[in-house]
């Protein structure tokens, strides 16, 4: 096994740029207080590839980062492999610390984005920061998570970061011009702006509107729209309003194809959108943008609701009182603070969260 001298390399990144430059001169907090609050009761939804193709994929410049992910994410994997991820190799330096934007994977309804953090020594700060992205001039929002696998308690010299953001409503297609902006928050703070420009052709969605209903025990659901994209699936389903239930979620939804090829839920980033409370709720599943048919079926393992008008829990934090609670619950319900604690039994199955936010 050949050892790396990492610590070279890392200098000779920055050395490199440094040259190339004078030749070319150029967590969740809770807001307000009141005494009572509501927890509505639901649950927050939360590549597998040959070792080869997972070696392979830790060659490409930027695509280190996300080995694991795609391991993990068969949409992922098929971009990669339908050469759908775009090189960039931009360094950008500015003070202590070189930024390396890698490589985009950027589709109508979402970006994923690579790139590296230098400095000259270990620096344990390497993860405050936060960032925007552009298209031409217009910020790109909407749901955006951010960060590094590497560690946050050990200082390090150089991290790996991806950024990925899910679009409600599609981006310009023809504008191939984005722009990602840097705050860094340690020490001098400081943004650092990196134009960049995608050679390759933005993809356009594959949509499909069925607006089938699917009906158990009385209460409906409607898939309204499925889009596809190389980054992930949309599936948007909204409840019936007649319902006497309140739909809180969906088990173990999936996507088939008329081959019986089988897209699951993003196990590693976001899963899902909207609520059903709100009139509908989006599911994000791996990717099959690369695979055509002319049959899509969606599947549902089990529908979880509870009777309308018994889907919150209620205390008062000036007593500590639980104020109400549905019949059906049996758990220990604790105030502390401005905390609430729910002791669940452990057979309850722990992939779920059974507390929305609360409402105060």
């Amino acid at each position: 096994m050949m050892d790396i001298p990492k610590d070279k390399l890392r200098q000779g990144r920055i050395e490199a740029f440094t040259k190339l430059k004078k030749e070319r001169r150029r967590k969740k907090q809770w807001q307000g207080i009141t005494a009572v609050a509501i927890l509505f009761l639901s649950f927050l939804l939360t590549v597998r590839v040959s070792p080869t193709i997972a070696s392979y994929a830790a060659k490409i410049p930027g695509l280190s980062v996300i080995v694991e992910l795609v391991q993990e994410n068969e949409g992922i994997k098929d971009a990669i492999a339908n050469e759908y991820y775009e090189e960039l190799g931009i360094l950008v330096q500015d003070k202590d610390v070189t930024i390396t934007l890698q490589g985009a994977i950027i589709d109508e309804y979402g970006v994923m984005l690579m790139y590296d953090f230098d400095y000259p020594t270990k620096k344990s700060n390497h993860h405050n920061y936060t960032v925007n992205i552009y298209q031409g001039d217009q910020q790109l929002k909407n749901s955006m998570s951010y960060g590094t696998k590497d560690s946050l308690d050990e200082p390090v010299a150089h991290s790996g970061h991806i950024l990925e953001l899910t679009l409600d409503q599609p981006l310009d297609t023809k504008n191939p011009n984005f722009r990602v902006e840097f705050e860094m928050r340690d020490g001098d703070k400081q943004t650092i702006s990196i134009p960049f420009s995608l050679e390759k052709p933005i993809a356009k969605a594959k949509v499909v509107e069925p607006n089938t209903s699917i009906t158990a025990q009385g209460q409906s659901l409607t898939i309204s729209k499925i889009i596809r994209t190389p980054l992930r699936i949309h599936i948007e389903v909204k409840p019936d309003p007649s319902n006497k239930m309140q739909i809180v979620a969906l088990d173990n939804i999936s996507l088939e194809l008329k081959n019986g090829s089988k897209r699951e839920l993003i196990r590693n980033g976001l899963v899902g959108s909207g609520s059903f409370r709100e009139g509908q709720s989006t599911f994000y599943l791996q990717s099959n943008y690369f695979y055509d048919s002319d049959e899509l079926i969606v599947r549902i393992d089990e529908i979880q609701a509870v009777p309308k008008g018994e889907d919150y829990i209620e205390v008062d934090f000036a007593t500590k009182e639980v104020l109400y609670k549905p019949d059906f619950i049996d758990w220990d319900i604790k105030v502390v603070g401005n905390d609430v604690y729910v002791n669940v039994p452990v057979n309850v199955d722990h992939s779920r969260q059974p507390l929305y936010p609360a409402e105060r």
